[in-house]
């Protein structure tokens, strides 16, 4: 099995988290997760973060730090790494191509919400220190 790099993007506004519900008809469909996707051979995770927030949401980004911690799932596919970057949305989300909802949630209501497996250390330890990130 390899190992499958992925990014997630935490865009934080008045004290809350857009977290995005993966599509029904998915690989994990149902759960939430930061948005993001595959990181390209020929991309770094900043370049990958801002073109899946493109293609996905149709939404310009500036893209700050990483997080902390990375996720990482041992799936039926893969293992799956997730690194998680502090973002910012230049734009509206104009579109969704790969999510049934999007929704801000506090960090109590995230910890309520069912996670993908990659993204539940990053969300608890995320959920910890408040969604308070100053862009």
């Amino acid at each position: 099995m390899g190992k499958i790099q992925v990014v997630g993007a935490i865009i934080v506004k008045n004290n809350q988290l857009l977290a995005a519900q993966r599509a029904a008809d998915r690989v994990l469909g149902g759960c939430w997760e930061f948005p993001g996707g595959k990181i390209e051979p020929s991309e770094s995770p900043e370049q990958a973060m801002a073109r899946e927030l493109k293609e996905e949401f149709g939404a310009s980004a500036t893209v700050f730090e990483k997080f902390s911690l990375d996720g990482v799932a041992e799936l039926e596919f893969g293992k799956v790494v997730l690194h998680c970057y502090y973002v910012q949305l230049n734009s509206e989300i104009t579109k969704t191509i790969a999510h049934d909802e999007l929704r801000w949630v506090t960090p109590e209501e995230a910890l309520d919400l069912t996670w993908a497996p990659s993204d539940i250390a990053v969300i608890k330890a995320l959920a910890e220190t408040g969604f308070n990130y100053e862009y």
